[in-house]
């Protein structure tokens, strides 16, 4: 059960006249088709004709492919084409690699470095025969040890790719102000080691294409899910080898979920391209099963290996911070960009910290390759610096709450520039902090409350324990493009960078007048269930003073929007919202141009209010039909508006941009208390409440804000505490169903308790902050956090994402606990 603060029911109708909907809960316009089974999928896309794929993939993590024999699939009455990888050396390009020196092609040719990666497609009548015949294509191995741990592999004893030479092809050691000297001199130095594990986004809807070329035009046609359909579908041009105009990419205007995981799905819109191109034309259609998507459907996302220093004083100062850390990429590094630099822009979280080193390494192993998943590899690091935290409040005798309030970052530093040169827009941590320490007070540390002492003794008695850590994490919004390519830039370039150089992406947006007076607008980027449609409604309305019901949203295909960088890093509500404002008046100035031309009057004369045009002296008006039906060729009744990012226009941000640093120039954050409770004799941690205080700056839509808290918090539950997925020793996939890949449930959903406060950008033109990450990126780090503090007596500290139940009941058995809560040693200090 998930609760939040009451709030008005605002419909889509004009109950509130003369009033703003930005800021209203009004109802999304995507939920009707969604609610009824009336959006459309690519599922239920499947053109006349249309033949069906189904890929052959690799049993074995490492091997030498030695041969592919196609004969026993080509017999079958059904099968229509077979595709290796020979045949794509020989005519199309291989796929754009996250990192120079790489070569992978859409299925394998030499050898197979992960277990389900794509050997070769089969097109067949239907998907049933497809899967049939692709169990009749032979393929000859040559076995190879694998790597399946990236410390193993670190010291490269099996090198993956012999051409790149090393199993670690990219790191970078940053130092921000004097770390040495700030170790040197501090009385304390703490140090943890952590693990976070190989988790992902499980969409509802896994990756899917629809493909056709057109023999006439030589041009293709793709209807998929992909994420960021303009910015990354260079991967499907460049690999096809045709220009952009001629790869037209459709996204539908619903699509069941990404979570960044559908960035990297490009070789299936290839595949099925490809197929059809060899077909002459015949459409050709792949969805992924659930079992592809698990096992080798590009859409693992980070797993990480922490060693993480603290330096203290003894009144609780944070003096420096160290953190280095191994990531476990796969086989391959996934384009456009990997995870591991994002978190500079939250380096030291909501704590003001001057000295800090941040160092990485990529190690590449023979699992599945690494994607995008929501919050792009800062819950990894929330949660390491969080744990030090623990871990040094620990150590000083400290109360953790204490030991983080000391080190907050007050809101006269706002706006704040972190060390790593990404600044803060507002804020007040410690205000958050307090209020969701005085929450918890007041519902819970009252009589019959789930930390009413008398019960919280009763159930330890019991052997369940029962605490709560608050803790604050900022959420970094709006993600600034340029850097993204940091890893694929010569970096001894970068010094000499100036502002010039810097290369930002606006988000485009148009709009038209119809005839009968509503207004048609056009989304560059796509959406994954976000709600896109009904913020630009809303925004929409209000600039030109209409209803949420008089403005229809659509999409642009690949080839009809600009290069821009779309759906991804909490950018949207802060980009379209930007855009929206921008276009309304775009088009208002237009319309009045229009209407002095009517009226043949100057512009001055001419006002727009209420949906209409008027003239000051005369009240001659006109309305938008009526202007409409006047500008036959849409001189003034079209329009478009590019909203720039918000760091590029700011000087501040001058150093970060041609540094080539992370750039997210909004802070929301979230204030948590989630209040656990460990079973001591199966090691099982139940959530039984869920405290959060969130401030993304303007809620442009109260009702989609919660929904993104409570998805994300849904997310950051099953993150700490059970999705993984495992490996053996030899490479093999580990949870390839989700009877193996455990999705929390709702009985596994806690009462969530959402309160908001509301602290607007100084920085964007609505005040809002970016807020699609939230939740997955808090909620692991705080859930570790309050189990820290249940286990605080056993000296036992989370060193392992996700906590599971029998990782708990370990941790418990090695710290001498026994079970149902006695401690030998404690009861033999008694």
């Amino acid at each position: 059960m998930s609760r939040a603060e009451p709030q008005g029911d605002a419909g889509t109708a004009a109950e509130s006249e003369g009033e703003s909907y930005t800021g209203q809960p009004v109802k999304r316009v995507e939920d009707y088709d969604i609610l009824t089974g009336r959006a459309e999928y690519i599922h239920d896309i499947t053109p006349p004709g249309c033949l069906h794929m189904a890929l052959v993939r690799s049993v074995h993590p490492h091997a030498r492919i030695e041969a592919v024999d196609a004969s026993r699939a080509l017999d079958h009455p059904d099968c229509e084409l077979v595709i290796t990888g020979e045949d794509l050396k020989r005519d199309y390009n291989p796929m754009p690699s996250g990192l120079p020196g790489f070569e992978e092609w859409s299925l394998a040719t030499e050898k197979v470095t992960y277990a389900g990666e794509p050997v070769a497609a089969v097109i067949a009548s239907d998907r049933y025969a497809a899967e049939d015949i692709a169990d009749r294509v032979q393929v000859s191995y040559d076995k190879l040890p694998a790597v399946a741990d990236a410390t193993d592999a670190r010291a490269d004893g099996t090198i993956i790719h012999e051409d790149v030479g090393t199993n670690v092809p990219d790191g970078e050691r940053f130092e921000f102000g004097s770390p040495s000297e700030a170790f040197a001199e501090a009385d304390h130095v703490i140090e943890g080691e952590y693990s976070w594990g190989r988790i992902s986004g499980v969409a509802l809807e896994t990756a899917g294409v629809v493909a056709q070329y057109d023999t006439d035009a030589d041009a293709f046609d793709i209807d998929c899910n992909i994420q960021l359909h303009t910015l990354v579908d260079d991967t499907v041009y460049d690999t096809l080898g045709y220009p952009p105009e001629k790869v037209r990419l459709n996204v539908p205007a619903d699509v069941g979920g990404s979570y960044g995981t559908k960035i990297a799905i490009h070789r299936y819109c290839c595949l099925a391209a490809m197929a059809s191109q060899y077909l002459d034309g015949t459409p050709v259609k792949f969805v992924e099963d659930r079992v592809e998507n698990l096992q080798g459907g590009d859409m693992h996302s980070t797993e990480r290996d922490y060693r993480v220093k603290l330096a203290v004083d003894d009144d609780g100062s944070i003096r420096g911070l160290d953190v280095w850390f191994v990531d476990d990429f796969g086989a391959y590094p996934r384009y456009p960009v990997n995870q591991v630099l994002k978190p500079l822009s939250v380096l030291t979280n909501a704590y003001h910290i001057e000295d800090v080193v941040y160092e990485y390494e990529l190690a590449l192993t023979n699992k599945t390759c690494q994607t995008a998943y929501r919050g792009f590899g800062v819950p990894a690091h929330l949660y390491a610096l969080e744990s030090i935290v623990d871990e040094a409040a620990r150590e000083l005798g400290m109360d953790p709450a204490d030991f983080r309030r000391r080190n907050l970052i007050s809101p006269e530093e706002m706006p704040y520039r972190l060390p790593s040169k990404n600044i803060y827009d507002s804020g007040d941590f410690p205000a958050a902090f307090d209020r969701i320490v005085d929450i918890v007070d007041e519902n819970e540390r009252v009589e019959g409350g789930l930390l009413d002492p008398a019960i919280v003794e009763q159930r330890r008695e019991e052997g369940y324990i029962r605490a709560v850590s608050p803790s604050i994490h900022v959420e970094p919004g709006v993600s600034g493009s340029d850097w993204t390519d940091r890893q694929r830039t010569d970096r001894s370039t970068l010094a000499d960078r100036d502002r010039d150089d810097v290369a930002e992406l606006p988000e485009h947006l148009r709009g038209s007048v119809r005839e009968d007076g509503s207004i048609e607008a056009f989304l560059a980027a796509d959406s994954q269930g976000q709600g896109h449609r009904t913020i630009v409604a809303q925004l929409l309305a209000d600039a030109l003073d209409l209803t949420p019901d008089d403005v229809e949203v659509s999409y642009l295909d690949s080839v009809e929007a600009p290069t821009e960088y779309g759906t991804a890093a909490s950018r949207m509500a802060v980009m379209l919202s930007g855009a929206a404002d921008g276009l309304g008046a775009a088009l208002k100035a237009q319309l009045r141009e229009l209407g002095a031309r009517e009226f043949d009057a100057t512009v001055d004369d001419v006002v727009y209010r209420d949906g209409v045009v008027e003239h000051v002296e005369t009240r001659e008006r006109l309305t938008l039909a009526d202007l409409a039906a006047r500008d036959s060729d849409g001189e003034y009744t079209v329009a478009s508006y590019d909203y720039q990012h918000p760091a590029s226009v700011r000087e501040e941000f001058d150093e970060v941009l041609t540094d080539k640093l992370p750039v997210y120039p909004t802070a929301a954050f979230a204030a948590n208390a989630p209040i656990v409770e460990i079973d001591t004799q199966t090691g099982a941690v139940e959530i039984l409440s869920f405290y959060t205080l969130r401030d993304c700056g303007t809620r442009l839509n109260p009702m989609i804000v919660d929904g993104q808290a409570m998805g994300g918090l849904a997310q950051g539950i099953g993150a700490a505490l059970y999705e993984e997925f495992g490996y053996a020793d030899d490479g093999q996939p580990q949870a390839i169903t989700l009877f193996d890949y455990l999705l929390p449930s709702v009985k596994n959903m806690p009462d969530l308790e959402l309160y908001h406060q509301e602290t607007p950008s100084p920085y964007t033109v609505t005040g809002a902050k970016g807020t699609g990450e939230g939740g997955m990126i808090d909620g692991p780090a705080s859930i570790a956090s309050s189990i820290n503090a249940a286990l605080a007596e056993f000296d036992i500290v989370v060193d392992q994402i996700p906590a599971t139940g029998h990782r708990v009941r370990r941790w418990l058995r090695e710290a001498g606990v026994d079970p149902r809560g006695h401690d030998h040693d404690q009861e033999a200090d008694r």
